[in-house]
């Protein structure tokens, strides 16, 4: 047993030892030593996205005084991370490629002592790192706005450490917000900060790149790091403690702390900026610009310019045929020699098998055309089900779908072409249901879709009241309408039309068509960017004419027989006959059945109200996206604003030029714009969709949503009255309590200025009472009619024209108040307006 033991066990390790040697060893150039800054190759290595890809990846440290670009150069390392000096690198004839950029802004600042206020201060002054090399570029395009120059200051070598700023030994120091910032902040050290952003000077950091020899001998390992890395970027960024945690086991070379890590992970996200760009993606226009600058700045000798078409890895074309196929991606094809497909077996006229398990149908025709154009054979894998073929795909066993519709759910696993075919939804019923107009008209009805068809995804989100019922495939769903078990079956015209001739003959009939559409695509397994690559060119040139030729031969069906003006009349009669019966039964059924709508419209109406109020709120969600992106493209003309009042106000000083006006309304300026970034800051927390119970000021609370109405209450004239005496601890849901207030303050002022009240005022009180915290809000706005105040809390219900509101505000603000906040939103009149009165239950929002 224990020679047993021991066979079973060196089989295992022969076995693992043989899987770690088939992976090939590459080596990774990092920019600096180990730290957060390089967490998504981290990722990618130790989450096995590497090891996936068939690679063994091994990290290197930047030692003193090795140029990052020699190293990958000279092949002590293949793949490299270095500055925006890159694009210098490249255009002075170095033979480097650009495959990815991570960092969208980079890092590198100034700081400065507190007194220095200015960079146009720093003439004179000692600056530690400041040498006049590409690696500094961006902090002296930011000094030349100034008009200082490096014989304008005293430089300082770096020594890489921060004491002798904060011993005040040096006036100024180079630094990354993502390192010393922290040390700073920890030690409490009073600076400032120029940030080069700020006065317009945008440059790339963390660019990944590998050199020309590496990409002709080997595209297809070059474009697997490249998408293993950015999935390892992908997992880090939503991960964040876990890849500290990993950092600190085995990468912390730098021995630095959990918090100064994490301190590290937020800034890095922040200028990676994932909700704005794709991580990794590059801007030609951006790199065109660095180019530029780096030529007028005398870093790029002499002035012939290179195509910079050639640097970047997704322009680096070599064309071969039609398609446009690139060098590396032919090299690709041919290693790989056949495609394995993925299809519905079941969904005739668009794919099935045959009974020898041949792919036929419109898909078998379009990847005949395909196959043709990429040059290697497209095999259908055999499956049961659809479901299977979903499965297949998610464990790899297929490369792509025939035809697909793209949901968030399979974008988990693949990667969707635009789509080459769009086809209505439609629903099958039995032959006695009249026209359905729309899905909302089925409530309560059992509606059957295939079990993992696209539609199935969305329809559940988009109509969450319908009853869908996963079936097993086309034939399983029509014979359940057929036999009663389901009302409708979910499906396309020529599928269900297709079923309707060769199966389900004068059983079942189509009922309703919708404005849905299939918009059906080639699924791409999400982990093979080539693949996707060369599919996105095969369906870009797929003609018309291609399309319009298979379509009219699997949908448009002639019968080649001869006339028989016999069987002509007598079918005639008999359809006449059939007709009149028809129109007689439909006249009865069409007047019960307005009765019956009736009655189902009045039901109908009070669920959709429920609808309405989530697409409500999904548009809250959606503003707060929109609102997150408006606060990242607000924020840097925010900070050039403000910079060019420093420029302009050292210009002032420096011809001596003294206007009391002028120095009034740059200040006017800076505090607009220092109000703008707040007002920024209120939105995006107005609008967070993270929901979790915290603890907040209900005092700063209501100063908060105050704030958010402030200006349009001052445009019409409004005065604001608070009366907010103490310090009222809350725990809750902060966002949803700012949402009820301003829907109230917002109803205040529409009253004011709608009824022209003269000396419009509204008040606000916050009192406490033993066990309730009491929020009132009242106006002088003339109150509300007694016969309609019971009804303002009803959805839909207002007094407004409607381009002033839907009647939701009200409606909702109860909900939140009330279920949300387990509290109370009482209205009563007054003498002269109206009172909104918010009562929250201390013990039950957790008061301190």
């Amino acid at each position: 047993m224990n020679v047993l033991k021991l066979l079973l066990l060196s089989i295992v390790c022969i076995s693992v030892f043989a899987q770690e040697n088939s992976l090939e060893k590459v080596k990774l150039q990092l920019q600096w030593k180990n730290q957060f800054e390089f967490a998504g190759f981290y990722a990618a290595k130790e989450k096995g996205f590497y090891k996936d890809a068939g690679l063994d990846v091994e990290f290197r440290e930047l030692q003193k005084n090795e140029d990052i670009v020699e190293e990958v150069i000279k092949g002590h390392a293949q793949y490299g991370l270095a500055y925006s000096s890159i694009v210098a690198e490249y255009m002075n004839n170095k033979p480097i490629v650009l495959l990815a950029n991570f960092f969208k802004q980079s890092p590198l600042v100034l700081i400065t002592q507190k007194d220095i206020q200015t960079p146009s201060q720093l003439k004179g002054k000692k600056i530690m790192g400041i040498s006049n090399n590409i690696h500094n570029m961006i902090l002296w395009a930011m000094l030349h706005r100034f008009d200082i120059h490096l014989s304008d200051v005293i430089e300082v070598p770096t020594n890489f450490k921060i004491d002798d700023f904060i011993a005040k030994k040096v006036d100024a120091m180079s630094v990354f917000t993502t390192n010393e910032i922290y040390i700073l902040d920890k030690k409490g050290v009073q600076y400032n900060v120029f940030d080069p952003v700020s006065f317009g000077t945008k440059y790339y950091d963390q660019n990944l790149f590998t050199t020309k020899k590496e990409l002709l001998e080997h595209p297809q390992r070059v474009a697997k790091f490249k998408e293993a890395s950015i999935k390892g970027w992908n997992y880090a960024l939503s991960h964040e403690e876990e890849i500290v945690d990993l950092i600190l086991k085995k990468y912390n070379t730098q021995h630095k702390s959990k918090d100064a890590l994490m301190f590290e992970a937020k800034q890095v996200k922040q200028i990676m900026l994932p909700k704005i760009y794709p991580i990794g993606s590059v801007d030609p226009q951006k790199i065109s610009m660095i180019a530029e600058s780096f030529m007028q700045a005398g870093f790029i000798k002499g002035t012939t310019k290179r195509d910079l078409k050639d640097f970047i890895y997704a322009d680096y074309a070599d064309k071969t045929d039609g398609l446009g196929v690139t060098a590396q991606e032919r090299d690709y094809l041919e290693q790989k020699k056949e495609i394995k497909m993925c299809i519905d077996p079941n969904w005739m006229p668009f794919e099935a098998f045959d009974m020898d398990g041949n792919n036929i149908g419109m898909t078998a025709d379009f990847f005949k055309i395909f196959s043709k154009k990429i040059g290697i054979p497209i095999k259908a894998v055999r499956t049961k089900t659809w479901s299977e073929s979903v499965e297949f795909a998610k464990e790899r066993k297929c490369d792509i779908f025939s035809l697909a519709m793209e949901t968030p759910e399979k974008k988990k696993y693949m990667n969707f072409t635009k789509p080459y075919m769009s086809v209505p939804l439609v629903i099958a019923t039995k032959p006695n249901v009249t026209y359905v107009e729309k899905l909302s008209d089925l409530v309560n009805e059992k509606i059957g879709i295939v079990k993992d068809y696209a539609f199935g995804e969305i329809l559940r989100k988009k109509y969450p009241y319908l009853q869908i019922v996963d079936v097993r495939d086309i034939d399983d769903g029509l014979q359940k309408v057929a036999d009663g078990k389901l009302f409708g079956f979910i499906g396309t015209t020529a599928s269900i039309a297709y079923k309707f001739q060769t199966k389900f003959t004068g059983e079942l009939k189509i009922s309703g068509k919708f404005d849905e559409k299939w918009e059906l695509s080639v699924g791409v397994r999400n982990d093979d960017a080539m693949l996707y690559a060369i599919f996105t060119k095969a369906v870009k040139e797929l003609s018309e004419d291609e399309k319009a030729r298979i379509l009219n031969k699997h949908i448009a069906i002639t019968y080649e027989k001869g006339f028989d003006y016999t069987l002509f009349w007598r079918v005639f009669v008999f359809i006449s006959f059939i007709v009149f019966i028809l129109v007689y039964r439909q006249y009865t059924i069409d007047r019960l059945n307005r009765e019956l709508r009736q009655k189902f419209n009045d039901e109908l109406e009070r669920s959709k109200d429920k609808d309405k109020v989530i697409f409500h709120q999904s548009k809250l969600i959606s503003m707060g996206e929109m609102i997150e992106n408006i606060a990242h493209q607000w924020r840097q003309p925010l900070s050039q604003v403000n910079s060019a009042v420093l420029v302009i106000d050292d210009l002032l000083y420096k011809y001596n030029i003294r206007d009391d006006m002028i120095e009034k309304k740059l200040y006017e300026i800076e505090d607009l714009t220092k109000y703008m970034s707040k007002t920024i800051d209120d939105f995006k927390n107005f609008f967070d969709r993270e929901k979790k119970r915290e603890y907040f000021l209900l005092n700063e609370l209501v100063k908060k949503s105050i704030n958010m109405v402030e200006s349009t209450f001052k445009e019409n004239g409004i005065d604001l009255v608070m009366a907010l005496k103490g310090t009222v601890i809350c725990h809750g849901y902060p966002n949803e309590f700012q949402q009820v207030m301003v829907v109230i303050l917002n109803n205040a002022k529409d009253a004011l200025v709608n009824n022209n009240i003269e000396a419009p005022v509204v008040r606000v009180t916050i009192k406490q009472t033993q066990k309730h915290n009491h929020i009132i809000v009242c106006d002088n706005g003339g109150g509300i009619d007694a016969d309609i105040i019971d009804k303002i809390f009803e959805p839909y219900f207002t007094t407004k024209h409607k381009s002033q509101g839907t009647g939701l505000g009200l409606y909702i603000s109860k909900i939140i108040i009330e279920e949300s906040l387990k509290g109370e939103l009482r209205v009563k009149n007054t003498l002269n307006g109206v009172c909104f009165e918010i009562i929250l239950k201390r013990e039950d929002l957790g008061d301190e």
